[in-house]
């Protein structure tokens, strides 16, 4: 199991119906985290220890404690990272009204959250623009109707932690720098500036690096930023104002570069998903479509989308037929064909047909929105090796400034020491990785697979554990009939009619079953003859079609109509051996068929379990609610290492904490509904329900096109992430070393020194994003 960052919150269960929160060492923090406990109805106590800086927390035994963990730690998140955080007191007030417009006073924000909250309300239904200013927010409207006060009532209302993160600085500020420092460098060479001017430009330029090294100090640790500026301060106080310029420079250039690298990688990533579609067909009520801003669309409107149309929101067909290409949310090559009644979503695009949709989700509510939300979001936790090597990097400041003074020393020659102190680890280190981690998200959410962080793609990378749920995830959750046997001579398919008829009006599982028998294999099912129905729960149904009484359950009910089943006991014990599930159909007093049914296990199933296996490299396991024979049954034919059935969701959970208790780092794969406990408990948590809100609100992965196919890809790219994190160190470390070794030697002076050190981290940042960039989008 990973460690904490420093400073992070963490969030540990630490007896049983109890949580420890430690590390709460922000009193505001605290207080906040003390408070969300007691108002949560499932806890009964809360203990806050600011000396330890620890929260023990009480809840109801009946709670789920992996729900309850994954909320605090949520929570902690969203307030020890300033861009999630919740403002205190928002107050909005309506300033000024006119046509279409008006002027909202915000009060109890900051500049950057007032940027976040105009870009939240510039996505909401009817609203056309939403401009900042330095303390409103002027809001433009697409209907003169609209009502600025529930605008206002709507923001007063709002979550913070759903406003979009703020945007990256501009590329200018650092072009601007660049600049800056290349002319400082220019007069220093030239001459043609006294130096006491010089030694103050140069101070000028080294600031931001000043700025990184004493935040840094004021958080108690010596940061690489230290090292640089020192070598700054060391080269202008021996009279080298050149050599600080050039040191300056060099560090400016690399942060512009990197800075261009970490916005392709974030741009890739949130661009994996086109959302922008400016216009829709809107149809009016005399069913005329009109061009309207997609802004404007409301739940319940109806949109046409012709051929090569991108759908701007989540919807239904309510006419029409289309073939929809959705390998931008799925990563599926085919098409399907999808008709009225059906439901499509937004960034899908129609490439055959036409079709009207009414709206459900439009903005940042869809599927597709909510992806987005969580890709921009991606990259806010550093991953375990990223935290462990940035310590070491950190670790050796003090080493490195020791060295530096050596050599110093022995040698008489200020350019050893500015050698060694320019030359650093963990620059290279806070860039390679995370741009390693976005570089493998871009990929996998082209390939159809969602993963919400980078730490997600590490755990999956080190699982050694992949546990399964059968129902809906080894299996399809909805049963088929896999056996029909008729008794005394009846016509089967007679019998399968006469029983389709009487289940009708049923939505159970098997009359699901039966009704999608009789479609495939083309039997007609008489309708509108059925009455006098009879349901006994637990036993069946007995019901009237046309002139014939027909009775559809299992034994118990044959057994209390007085049918004899002694004709059909070889099948049933068949059945039974086989662990498939018995229907038997009399009519007229008779027994006429016995069917057997079953889940099916999905075509996939196989493969993607022995694939994952590795050959012994992971442990495969099967959890079910299901009964024994059936669970065992299925894992045997698919070759699964355990079984356990008869479980409760609590129970799949002890079961997923078990192996974590046995040193095994566990991925849960679920539909996130029975198994939300044991998906929350798990190291990373698998969904294959696709795009649902259950999927995206439960599980750290989840494969958007559902089934398993996929997950075997989601294993490989981050068994890839983790190569190129590996990969990137080595091309950071190695170069660095001998960079710091050759300028204690004398060998290099601090300008190849500096080239070096920035040089191995641009390569080190290209090398991670080369994924993303030799393998274009190929989205519509």
């Amino acid at each position: 199991m990973s460690g904490p960052a420093a400073g992070e919150v963490v969030v540990q269960r630490s007896g049983r119906s109890r949580l420890r929160v430690r590390n709460c060492v922000a009193p505001e923090v605290a207080r906040d985290l003390v408070a969300w406990f007691e108002g949560r109805p499932d806890v009964t106590r809360v203990r806050s220890r600011p000396r330890s800086a620890t929260i023990d927390v009480d809840y109801d035994e009946r709670c789920h404690d992996g729900d309850l963990a994954r909320a605090a730690r949520d929570r902690a998140h969203a307030l020890t990272h300033p861009a999630r955080r919740r403002p205190r007191g928002v107050q909005v007030s309506v300033t000024h009204v006119v046509a279409g417009r008006a002027r909202l006073e915000i009060a109890g924000v900051s500049a950057d959250e007032l940027a976040r909250l105009a870009a939240w309300l510039a996505e909401q239904p009817g609203v056309l623009a939403a401009a900042p200013g330095a303390s409103s927010i002027v809001v433009r409207w697409a209907n003169d109707d609209l009502d600025p006060a529930a605008t206002a009532r709507a923001i007063a209302a709002s979550d913070p932690s759903e406003w979009p993160p703020s945007p990256p600085p501009a590329d200018e500020s650092p072009w601007r720098a660049l600049c800056f420092d290349g002319a400082v460098l220019l007069a220093a060479r030239r001459r043609f500036v006294p130096r006491s001017l010089l030694a103050l430009a140069v101070a000028v330029s080294a600031e931001p690096t000043a700025r990184r090294a004493l935040r840094a100090v004021g958080e108690r640790r010596l940061s690489v930023d230290l090292l640089d500026l020192l070598a700054i301060i060391v080269s202008v106080a021996a009279g080298a104002p050149g050599t600080a310029a050039l040191i300056t420079l060099l560090l400016s250039a690399g942060d512009y570069i990197l800075h261009l690298t970490k916005r392709r990688a974030h741009g890739a990533l949130a661009g994996a998903i086109k959302l922008e579609v400016p216009t829709a067909w809107k149809l009016r009520p005399d069913g005329q479509a009109e061009a309207v801003s997609t802004k404007t669309l409301v739940v319940g409107d109806r949109i046409v989308c012709d051929l090569g149309g991108r759908l701007p929101v989540d919807g239904v067909i309510t006419s029409g037929a289309a073939t929809i290409d959705t390998k931008a949310l799925t990563g599926e090559s085919t098409p399907r064909t999808c008709q009225s009644g059906d439901s499509v979503m937004a960034s899908s695009v129609v490439v055959e047909g036409s079709i009207v949709v009414e709206v459900r989700r439009v903005g940042r509510d869809t599927t597709a929105g909510r992806i987005v939300q969580i890709l921009e979001s991606a990259g806010d936790k550093p991953t375990y090796l990223q935290r462990e090597t940035e310590r070491v990097a950190d670790q050796l400041v003090m080493p490195t400034l020791g060295l530096a003074g050596a050599a110093a020393l022995l040698a008489s020659e200020i350019d050893r020491m500015t050698s060694v102190l320019i030359t650093d680890f963990g620059t290279g280190i806070r860039i390679s990785v995370p741009t390693s981690a976005l570089a493998a998200m871009t990929v996998a959410t082209r390939d159809g697979v969602l993963v919400k962080g980078g730490q997600f793609l590490e755990r999956l990378a080190r699982a050694d554990a992949v546990v399964f749920d059968k129902t809906g995830t080894l299996t399809s959750g909805t049963p088929r009939v896999v056996d029909v046997v008729a008794v005394d001579g009846f016509d089967p398919s007679r019998a399968i009619a006469l029983a389709a008829a009487v289940e009708t009006r049923q939505s159970h599982p098997v009359a699901e079953a039966l009704r999608a028998h009789t479609r495939a294999h083309g039997i007609a099912v008489p309708h509108g003859a059925v009455r006098d129905q009879s349901y006994a729960v637990g036993q069946g149904l007995v019901a009237r079609c046309g002139s014939h009484e027909v009775a559809v359950g299992g034994a118990r009910l044959m057994s209390a109509r007085g049918i004899t089943i002694d004709g059909a006991r070889a099948a049933l014990e068949r059945h039974e051996r086989s662990s498939v599930s018995s229907l038997l159909i009399a009519v007229d007093g008779r027994l006429a068929a016995v069917l057997g049914y079953a889940d099916a296990v999905r075509p996939e199933s196989r493969g993607v379990i022995r694939a994952l296996a590795a050959n012994g490299r992971r442990r495969i396991v099967l959890m079910s609610g299901d009964a024994s024979g059936p669970a065992t049954e299925i894992g045997r034919c698919l070759g699964v290492d355990e079984v356990y059935s008869e479980l409760l969701p609590h129970e799949k959970a002890e079961h997923v904490r078990r192996l974590q208790r046995a040193g095994r780092v566990v991925a849960m794969v679920g539909d996130g509904i029975n198994d939300a406990p044991a998906l929350a408990l798990a190291d990373v948590g698998i969904s294959l329900t696709g795009g649902t809100d259950v999927a995206l609100d439960a599980a750290d992965v989840v494969l958007l096109s559902g089934g398993l196919s996929k997950l075997p890809t989601a294993f490989r790219i981050a068994d890839d992430a983790m190569r190129a994190v590996r990969t990137g160190l080595g091309i950071v470390i190695v170069p660095n070393a001998l960079a710091i070794v050759l300028g204690a030697l004398g060998v290099i002076g601090p300008g190849v020194a500096t080239v070096l050190n920035n040089g191995s981290t641009v390569v080190a940042a290209m090398a991670a994003l080369s994924p993303v960039l030799r393998r274009p989008r190929t989205t519509a």
